[in-house]
């Protein structure tokens, strides 16, 4: 995310003095490796990584994203050194707010002071969602200490690679929504998101990730894992959404032409009771017989027309409770991965690719 917050104050750290100052020799003897001390003074980028990576102490679950998400030294050390936070719901959107509809902040990299903040996702299911929005961060600040020079070489083999996705993808939809919001979000965006998400990428970018990653597909891996479970969700309510659509044009065509059925029915009853109320009407006993005979087969023909009718209504209230359940479960996930919940109604689904 490439909005930087409000400007906030930085709370003091208790008990450090002693790590600050092993950060201060260690940073002394990079320097002195390096030839002058004017290093330090021409490179204040690299200083202040330095300084932050050794001065921060990652937490339990910090540690397990980068080791899990395969982060090579040179990623973890950039991980590390963008001092990453874990924040509850209402704290992390006052941090990483954003306004796209739909879209689900999950984390974000500020520029105006070079951190990570990640969304605390509490959902055990999407535990590995974790892993990918930190090692999705943790490339944005790879990003933004590339070069102009090696910015731009990048830009066309993740223009390559992006162009591979499917259309209905989600992620061109988001790729979008990115833009839309920030249209010089783009290939930031697509950077961090091709190095996490996307298994099939020019050797170019593959190499350059490299960098980052020991094994990229590790994380790419637990992308897909988290990806399989709203995939199918979504085709489940897609499935759901067609059967009650096709079960309602059923049912309306069937009431319809019962209706009509019942009608004449009924106009052919009252000839009937008219004909057979009326002396000489029939002249016979079996005349009488039949027509009545005919009559009635035609009701039961009628009653057996509304009990299949009535068969399939009920089929059609189980899906709708089924689809409903199963819309309350999609809007629950979206709310543990901080999206705005907006539940499908049976025929809004989009239609399966």
């Amino acid at each position: 995310m490439s909005a930087p917050p409000p400007p906030r104050s930085r709370g003091a750290r208790v008990g450090r003095a002693l790590l600050v100052g092993l950060a201060s020799v260690c940073i002394a003897l990079q320097a002195a490796l390096l030839g002058t001390a004017g290093w330090a003074v021409a490179n204040p980028r690299t200083v202040g990584d330095l300084v932050a990576y050794w001065q921060y102490d990652p937490t339990p679950a910090i540690a397990g994203y980068a080791t899990r998400g395969a982060m090579s030294d040179h990623g973890r050390f950039l991980f590390y050194a963008s001092t990453p936070q874990v924040l509850p719901d209402g704290e992390f959107d006052r941090v990483c707010a954003q306004a796209e509809v739909g879209i689900g902040v999950l984390g974000c990299y500020t520029l105006a002071d070079g951190r990570i903040y990640l969304f605390d996702i509490t959902n055990v299911d999407l535990d590995e969602f974790e892993v990918v929005v930190a090692a999705h961060e943790m490339l944005h600040a790879a990003w933004s200490r590339l070069s102009a020079e090696e910015q731009a070489a990048l830009v066309a083999p993740l223009e390559e690679a992006f162009a591979a996705v499917p259309a209905e993808s989600e992620l061109v939809e988001r790729i979008a929504a990115y833009e839309a919001a920030d249209p010089d979000s783009r290939i930031p965006e697509l950077y961090a998101i091709v190095g996490t998400e996307l298994e099939t990428i020019p050797e170019v970018l593959e190499q350059h990730y490299a960098r980052y990653f020991d094994d990229r597909a590790q994380v790419v891996a637990l992308w897909k894992q988290v990806e399989a479970i709203f995939l199918e969700l979504q085709a489940e309510l897609e499935r759901l959404s067609a059967e009650i659509d096709r079960l309602s044009a059923e049912i309306d065509a069937e009431q319809a032409a019962a209706e009509q059925v019942a009608a004449v029915l009924e106009a052919d009853i009252a000839a009937f009771n008219a004909r057979a109320a009326r002396p000489g009407g029939y002249t016979s006993q079996s005349a009488f017989q039949r027509d009545r005979q005919a009559l009635l087969d035609r009701q039961a023909a009628l009653t057996r027309s509304i009990e299949a009718t009535n068969a399939k209504i009920d089929t059609y209230n189980a899906l709708v409770e089924e689809f409903t359940a199963l819309n309350e479960e999609a809007a629950a996930l979206d709310k543990d991965l901080n999206i705005d919940p907006q539940p499908l109604a049976p025929g809004d689904a989009a239609p399966a690719p």
